[in-house]
């Protein structure tokens, strides 16, 4: 498929945009990385940041898979074949961690 000079500026553009908004992103998350041990480790914030991490990782996936691998553009069908594995693994981990934490309780009952 060739692309008009129009459809080609507009998936230049995209992909400028993603990449922009990945880098801050990402620098955004660095800075925090940083600065935790300074000035956020004994703050009440712990769990916001975690929380905050999570989504910025999160979103930095979405504009990865949705614009570098061109998931984008493609039909509902071909998406969902690769988000609904992705679903189950983020499931696995979340069953995972919670599984985890039981047996951590357990085993501190036992041995606390």
């Amino acid at each position: 498929m060739i692309l008009s000079d129009q459809e080609y500026q507009m998936h230049k553009a995209a992909v400028w945009r993603a990449t922009i908004i990945l880098s801050v992103v990402t620098t955004v998350e660095v800075g925090i990385a940083l600065l935790y041990d300074t000035f956020f480790h004994d703050s009440g914030f712990r769990m916001a940041l975690a929380i905050f991490m999570i989504l910025a990782t999160l979103v930095k996936a979405y504009y990865i898979v949705a614009v570098f691998m061109h998931l984008k553009y493609e039909r509902k069908a071909m998406a969902i074949t690769i988000l609904m594995p992705l679903m189950f693994l983020v499931w696995l981990l979340i069953a995972l961690l919670m599984e985890g934490v039981s047996w951590h309780q357990m085993l501190g009952y036992f041995h606390g």
